[in-house]
């Protein structure tokens, strides 16, 4: 690919995508790496990168930065995150009333994690939810492959992120002159099945979302718990069985810690029905505000809230 072909490209993506501009801490700055690392493919190595991007910084409160900063350094302490450490993070807004942002940490020039905050109230921001891995949640690597594949490239289009809840988050991709929009699931990638807003109905309108967890930046990890058991393979209880009718936070790390022959699954029916979504759980964290964040794996790991998970759907042992 040449330097021109890379420059155009670029800018197609810069005056497309609804990002808000990054934020950034004087700890961990962002680097021009994340615009170039956009145009990568999985295999393929950078060649002819353009010149450094310098990002326009968002004018946001500074505790929004401060709570950013404590998450960071309390999850790269733990284990599995440790390549945090040398790693930076730059802050975008999620969908419009949300008092949402989703943090993408970058090590290396590849993203390499994320976690999502929520407004509280004055000077307080909650963690919603976090993972890590390759594929964090609104990769921009991840979109770019997916636009290629809708062959979406070539036409003048915009990507909103839209977040409802931990399970129910999108891009929205509108293209000037189409009779259609297109969502994608904001973790993997893949084209969701419907062509319109229509499966959105029954999601709390964005002015009225809450914060998903207790767990602000004043909270620390309190516990972990690991499976033992093998990946779980070719296994279906979602569909030949039922969920725990009863389940609590209690008996599900105790599913995880007692582990030793299969590992739990978690299943949801999502966007009003027409998308099924089964996860593996795989451990978990507990922090101590009280919230159990569930670690499932879905291309790598996620660690989401243990309450809108059982309000979305049930865990099967």
């Amino acid at each position: 690919m040449n330097k021109l072909t890379i420059v155009a490209v670029t800018l197609l993506l810069c005056t497309s995508l609804c990002f808000a501009a990054p934020l950034s801490t004087a700890a961990v700055q962002p680097t021009g790496d994340q615009v170039a690392s956009v145009l990568r493919t999985a295999n393929q190595p950078a060649q002819d990168s353009p010149p450094p991007v310098t990002p326009t910084k968002e004018i946001v409160s500074p505790s929004l930065q401060a709570a950013v900063d404590k998450f960071f350094r309390e999850l790269s302490a733990q284990k599995g995150f440790e390549g945090w450490k040398q790693g930076t993070w730059s802050s975008y807004a999620l969908g419009p009333g949300t008092h949402g942002w989703v943090i993408l940490i970058t090590v290396g020039g590849k993203e390499a994690g994320y976690m999502v905050l929520h407004a509280a109230g004055p000077d307080t921001y909650r963690l919603s939810e976090y993972g890590k891995g390759e594929f964090p949640l609104y990769s921009l690597q991840t979109l770019y492959r997916s636009l290629v594949q809708l062959e979406l490239m070539d036409y003048s289009y915009q990507a909103q992120r839209l977040y409802y809840d931990p399970l129910q988050a999108v891009w929205k991709i509108t293209v000037d002159g189409a009779d259609r929009e297109w969502y994608l699931d904001a973790k993997t990638g893949e084209e969701l099945p419907f062509k319109d807003s229509s499966h959105f109905p029954d999601l709390p309108a964005t002015e009225d979302m809450k914060p998903f967890t207790n767990t602000d930046s004043s909270h620390t990890i309190a516990a972990t718990g690991q499976t033992t058991a093998a990946a779980a393979s070719q296994r279906l209880p979602w569909v030949q069985g039922k969920p725990e009718a009863n389940m609590t936070q209690a008996k599900l790390k105790q599913w995880i810690n007692d582990s030793t022959t299969s590992q739990p699954i978690y299943s949801a029916e999502l966007f009003q029905g027409s998308v099924t979504l089964p996860l593996t759980v795989t451990g978990y964290q507990a922090w101590s505000g009280g919230d159990l964040f569930v670690q499932v794996l879905q291309d790598d790991d996620r660690y989401l809230p243990y309450e809108p998970l059982a309000a979305l759907g049930g865990f099967y042992p």
